[in-house]
C-alpha cells in the first residue's frame, strides 16, 4: 500500500512538473521559421517517467500533461498535434529502450524526431495536403537538436534520482 502511495505521489508530481514546464514554454516563444517547433521541455518529463517507471505510466502522466494543458493554455488543434507527437514519440522511446541498445541520449533524439514527424503527419491530415513533407528534413534536425537536450537534462536527473524510484511498480 505505502508503495502504491508513493508511485501515485512521484506521478503527480511530474505531471505537475510538466505541466509548468509546458506553461513556461508558452511564454518565451521560440521561433526558427519553423511553424510550431518548441523545444519540448515537458518531455523532460516522459522521458524520465519512461526510464523509471516504464510505458504505462510514462502514458498515463503525458495524456494528463497533454489534456490539462490543451484546456488551460492552447486550443484543440495544438491538443491534437500535441497528441500525435507526444505518442507516436512515447512509442518510438518505448521500443529504443525496451531493445537496450542504444544510450538514454539516444532514445531521445529518437523521440524528438519522431515527436516531429506525429505532428506533420497530423498537419498533412488537417490540410489534406502533402506540401508540409517540405518541412521534414528541418523538423528532423530540429528534433535531433531538442532530443540532445532533451536528453542531457532527462540523463542527469534519471542519474540523480532514478534508482531511487526505478521501478516502483
Amino acid at each position: 500500500m505505502e508503495k502504491s502511495i508513493r508511485k501515485l505521489c512521484y506521478l503527480s508530481l511530474f505531471c505537475a512538473i510538466a505541466i509548468v514546464l509546458s506553461y513556461i514554454e508558452t511564454l518565451f516563444p521560440f521561433y526558427l521559421g519553423i511553424p510550431g517547433a518548441k523545444i519540448g521541455l515537458a518531455n523532460v518529463v516522459t522521458l524520465t517517467l519512461l526510464l523509471c517507471f516504464g510505458f504505462k505510466e510514462a502514458l498515463i502522466v503525458l495524456l494528463l500533461r497533454i489534456m490539462i494543458v490543451a484546456m488551460a493554455f492552447t486550443n484543440l488543434y495544438t491538443f491534437l498535434y500535441s497528441l500525435a507527437g507526444g505518442i507516436l514519440s512515447l512509442f518510438i522511446m518505448f521500443i529504443f529502450n525496451k531493445i537496450k541498445l542504444f544510450s538514454h541520449l539516444i532514445i531521445s533524439i529518437m523521440g524528438g524526431v519522431f515527436h516531429n514527424i506525429g505532428q506533420l503527419l497530423v498537419a498533412m491530415c488537417f490540410f489534406n495536403s502533402s506540401v508540409f513533407i517540405y518541412y521534414l528534413p528541418y523538423l528532423m534536425l530540429f528534433g535531433i537538436l531538442s532530443g540532445v537536450g532533451i536528453g542531457m537534462i532527462g540523463e542527469l536527473i534519471y542519474l540523480k534520482i532514478g534508482q531511487r524510484i526505478t521501478k516502483m511498480g
